[in-house]
């Protein structure tokens, strides 16, 4: 396909209404001028000049606006260059040649709709398409980051006997984690579940604590709730509680100011002073209403990154109580992450 940046940014353009009904008029005022220059309309078509202006107006304009240019066409020429036949006097000839009129301005109308339309897909897949690389090129050095954090923890809580058989149930761990955030086909997931999950790989001497009801939430919600605490998670490691060994970090929720929302909050704490960012990055995209999250605050104290999420639950979800003593290590006779939450 031959690139015309400059043509493909013109047919792309937004236009206000009021420039689509000029350049329509310019369209149609165009052509009828040329003709008028031509001859006046006195040999062969006398419609024949409107043909580009009306699949210009469709690829520049819309399909709207190229029918409005086809119709005040057929009027403009029937009127000014044939004025002496009414409508009421046409023959057998003068309906052919008007109905081949009208299905060739639909076929260039169709034909520049179709064009405008690929056109539009072929943009917004390139937009994705820079958009998923950017964030695929963030998670590959969060991801990086995250490895290396975890393998300075565990070598620092492990021995050199140990540290490979908990390095590797902590790799296993991120890579369900990451499992987790990047799609799930059931219909719904239990908040308790979710957090476990996503924490589940930077766990360290109960670093963790984790407290609230079983209660479960749609799917549309899972894989942001799961993307917001991976990346809190791997904010904390990076720069906050979790960077140490002596911070820590405290989930917990609770209904919210209805009995079909939840609140989960994230504080952090022995970490680091926190200061107040300068710059806004890629993940903290993840971190904002949207996407199955009705409401995302998040705040630096000095003391520790603070964060609640407001999302909705599955009606009928159960709503017995379920706290969770400080998470510990995976022991070494766990054969399994799974066994170990």
């Amino acid at each position: 396909m031959i690139r015309l940046p400059t043509i493909e940014r013109a047919i792309l353009r937004h236009k206000s209404r009021a420039e689509i009904a000029l350049w329509t008029a310019v369209s149609v005022i165009i052509p009828t001028a040329m003709r008028l220059v031509i001859d006046g309309g006195e040999a062969g078509v006398p419609f024949v000049t409107y043909f580009p202006a009306v699949i210009l107006a469709a690829l520049f304009l819309g399909w709207r606006s190229a029918t409005f240019t086809a119709i005040f066409s057929a009027i403009i020429a029937n009127r000014l260059f044939r004025p002496d036949l009414p409508v009421w006097r046409f023959e057998a000839a003068d309906f052919i040649m008007a109905g081949l009129f009208a299905i060739s301005c639909a076929i260039l109308i169709n034909v520049g709709h179709i064009v405008r339309q690929l056109l539009e897909a072929e943009y917004s897949a390139r937009d994705r398409e820079e958009m998923l690389n950017a964030e695929l090129r963030h998670r590959v050095r969060n991801m990086l980051t995250v490895i290396q954090s975890l393998a300075g923890n565990t070598l620092r809580h492990s021995g050199p006997d140990q540290f490979l058989s908990t390095f590797s149930k902590r790799i296993n761990a991120l890579a369900k984690a990451t499992e987790l955030v990047t799609g799930t086909e059931r219909d719904s997931q239990s908040i308790g579940e979710i957090v476990r999950t996503t924490i589940d790989p930077f766990r360290s001497n109960g670093n963790f604590r984790v407290e609230g009801p079983e209660l479960k939430v749609p799917n549309a919600a899972c894989v942001p709730l799961a993307l917001a605490l991976h990346e809190l998670c791997t904010n904390a490691v990076k720069y906050g509680s979790l960077s140490n060994s002596d911070g820590s970090v405290t989930i917990n929720w609770d209904e919210a100011h209805s009995d079909d929302q939840v609140e989960i909050t994230w504080k952090e704490a022995g970490g680091p002073i926190v200061k107040q960012p300068t710059r806004i990055g890629m993940g903290s995209g993840l971190l904002r209403p949207g996407r199955g999250l009705d409401s995302v605050k998040l705040e630096f104290p000095p003391d520790g990154v603070e964060c609640a999420i407001c999302l909705k639950v599955m009606p009928g979800s159960v709503r017995s109580y379920t706290a969770c003593s400080e998470m510990k290590d995976v022991p070494d006779e766990v054969d399994s992450v799974e066994e170990a939450v």
